[in-house]
């Protein structure tokens, strides 16, 4: 009877363990990244851009006032877990390039801020609880639990953390980095970006009378004149479909100049114009470089993990704890 029951519960015990050890020895396993490591640093020192101030704030505390700021808290959880590696590998980087080059003097001496042109936004929790209202204990559980499962991850390439940054809706299609700022960067090249359309700020307008074009473009470029020319003269687009020139007034704009000037939403741009009046209609929302938040959310929500998500957005960069130093 006892060598029965022993060789009963041997046999129970191969079944239930070999499958394991096959699966866990398969070159085809592979570990998840949104597991729980340590962050690279423990503080961080930041300036609020409005008064001077610089606080300093444990690491993973603020990464989550980062990600409160930047996208929806009702987003899919694993589109803010890939906005929350995204965010850390865009401020460890700036971080290496502070600490080597000196911090830029609006900061104070600080290694971040919280002006969204110039690093990334940021909001403290007494601020978020008056956004959220009842609903900040919910909101703040859910971006606390996506940014301490992501602790410790980043994106690398070639071995060298990525410049991973993300704007809020894309026309369909990313923008080349170098289309858009120059410069070739290999992992922020066009890719195809799905569920765009779905995003509220996805198509805008704005229409003003001819004088008032003329009168803005004057203004910020004396040289131009519309004697004897047509209102828009030559368009020059990107792989994307954005405009990277623009010839008006008799002078070559950088899209950005323009996006800037008339306060569009995208420099992916289509105009319609008469005797009267000039409409330009804009696609997407943002300068369209890296991840678009609204296709990470769309990615997430038919199932793709925070992983493939990134690696959708910037080419051939590997997800991973930091192993770096700063």
């Amino acid at each position: 009877m006892k060598r029965f029951l022993f060789i009963s519960a041997l046999y129970i015990c191969i079944i239930l363990f070999i499958p394991y050890l096959i699966v866990r020895l398969s070159p085809s396993y592979k570990k998840s990244t949104t597991q729980t490591a340590n962050e690279p640093i423990e503080k961080i020192t930041t300036c609020i851009s409005s008064t001077g101030e610089v606080r300093e704030i444990d690491f993973c505390e603020y990464l989550k006032g980062v990600v409160s700021a930047e996208m929806p808290a009702s987003f899919h959880e694993e589109a803010l877990k890939a906005q929350a590696i995204a965010a850390r590998s865009y401020i460890l980087a700036r971080m290496q390039g502070y600490m080597r080059d000196g911090t830029p003097d609006e900061h104070n001496g600080a290694m971040t801020c919280d002006d969204p042109a110039h690093c990334k936004a940021w909001t403290p929790t007494e601020k978020l609880k008056e956004q959220w209202g009842d609903s900040f204990d919910f909101y703040w559980d859910k971006i606390s639990s996506c940014t301490e499962q992501t602790k410790g991850i980043v994106m690398t390439y070639d071995g060298a953390l990525v410049n991973a940054v993300f704007h809020s809706t894309s026309s369909g299609f990313t923008e080349n980095a170098k289309d858009v700022w120059g410069g070739d960067i290999p992992y922020l090249v066009s890719v195809k970006s799905e569920g765009d359309s779905l995003s509220p700020k996805y198509n805008d307008s704005v229409t003003l009378s001819v004088d008032e074009y003329k009168n803005k473009i004057v203004q910020n470029f004396p040289d131009a004149s519309f004697d004897r020319r047509t209102l828009i003269e030559t368009i020059n687009r990107s792989e994307a479909g954005g405009i990277t020139t623009i010839v008006t007034g008799g002078v070559s704009i950088k899209a950005t100049q323009f996006r800037n000037i008339f306060s569009l939403r995208s420099t992916n741009i289509e105009f319609s114009y008469d005797e009267n009046s000039i409409t330009m209609t804009t696609k997407g929302n943002g300068h369209g470089v890296g991840m678009s938040q609204y296709g990470a959310n769309y990615l997430a929500s038919t199932g793709v993990k925070c992983e493939d998500i990134l690696k959708t957005y910037y080419t051939g960069v590997e997800v991973e704890v930091f192993k770096g130093k700063l």
